[in-house]
């Protein structure tokens, strides 16, 4: 035989006033400049994983990079990161929470964070490339990733979004320069010719 529960009363509100979060879509112009945050942040730190490979190889398997190369995957680090310091640090902490809890910023810099996944990961991916090439894991990967946000940043919407923001052509075609001598000593004598 089952035996009855006891009943708690209910309790009734009436008039009870809920707060409904509005989150209004920032402009385009805003939007573009996170955008541009979240490719120049992704250089950098795709520069960072690609030269912690080369450091590797040289350390365990005593791989050889000329000292000029090596130093063009740091200027283009270190010029990424001047960018972003300059121009896209957050100084209050208003403004990052603002960024972090509106979706349409996180929606842009998630969508941009997936076409270099295997770049700016902490440990690397190992690509059918690296195999057929005879590289490292992770080579091609961040390589492939550093080349693709490059060219997502030189795109005219990107270029226009930094002259808004008064980055100068200057300070762009650094990362553009070391990332195409780079990038073109690779496939010139590392990558073999299929």
């Amino acid at each position: 035989m089952r035996k009855a529960k006891k009943t708690e009363k209910r309790e009734i509100k009436i008039n009870e006033k809920k707060t409904i979060k509005v989150t209004k879509k920032p402009t385009d112009e805003k939007l573009e400049s996170a955008l541009l945050a979240t490719i120049i942040l992704n250089i950098s730190r795709t520069c960072t994983n690609h030269k912690s490979i080369w450091d590797k190889e040289l350390k365990e398997n005593d791989g050889i990079i000329p000292f000029q190369k090596y130093m063009e995957i740091c200027k283009v680090r270190a010029s990424a990161d001047k960018i972003y310091e300059k121009y896209f640090e957050p100084t209050d902490d208003d403004v990052e929470d603002d960024v972090r809890g509106n979706f349409f910023y996180t929606e842009v810099m998630g969508k941009q964070a997936m076409k270099c996944l295997s770049g700016i990961n902490e440990t690397p991916i190992l690509t059918p490339d690296d195999v057929s090439q005879k590289l490292p894991v992770g080579f091609m990967g961040t390589l492939c990733s550093w080349a693709r946000m490059v060219k997502d940043l030189d795109t005219a919407k990107m270029k226009g979004a930094a002259r808004r923001l008064g980055i100068s052509e200057k300070e762009l075609n650094k990362i553009f320069n070391f990332s195409d001598k780079y990038m073109a000593w690779v496939y010139e004598d590392i990558t073999f010719k299929n």
